[in-house]
């Protein structure tokens, strides 16, 4: 398991009444978080959360999550900065309750080990999500050949069938 933002909580340290907590990456976490992305840079990474403890025992993380990052641009190479957001919405479950995932589900169930849940990691994944998978810098342009349909891979099968058919 990766330890790059590590924030460990303790569910049975958070008062019932609940708990606001900000949640900042440092130079070194961001360093490694873009190294753990393979990302040119995380410049920021900071999380405004509530933890309100529920009366069965779970723990609901409710907040916001914003981080800066660098990657590369698909198409040019060039850098592209972005900002990432996301909301967080987090129950955290106390040890022996197991999750119960279902399709609509509009919040995360996470179990802990012995009442233990990595805050930093649940975080660092959240961000991981919520990255761009195809950064493209805004003066980008495509090479002609990958706008033309008979230069890219399914022209060339067009093509094909089209010489098998009979006429």
């Amino acid at each position: 398991m990766s330890t790059e933002l590590t924030r460990p909580l303790r569910l049975g340290q958070v008062p019932a009444g609940g708990r606001d907590l900000v949640v900042e990456a440092g130079p070194e976490e961001c360093l490694a978080l873009a190294q753990r992305y393979g990302i040119a840079a995380v410049r920021r990474l900071r999380a405004v959360l509530h933890l309100m403890p529920e009366a069965d025992g779970p723990v609901m993380v409710r907040g916001h999550l914003k981080a800066l990052v660098v990657q590369h641009c698909v198409v040019s190479m060039e850098p592209v900065v972005e900002e990432v957001e996301a909301p967080v919405a987090l129950r955290l479950l106390p040890p022996g309750r197991a999750a119960t995932d279902t399709p609509d589900d509009t919040v995360d169930e996470i179990e802990s080990q012995s009442g233990l849940v990595d805050l930093g990691e649940l975080l660092a994944e959240e961000v991981s999500l919520a990255l761009n998978p195809y950064p493209r810098h805004p003066d980008a342009v495509l090479p002609a050949a990958a706008s033309d349909p008979e230069e890219t891979a399914f022209g060339a099968l067009a093509a094909l069938q089209a010489r098998r058919q009979p006429n």
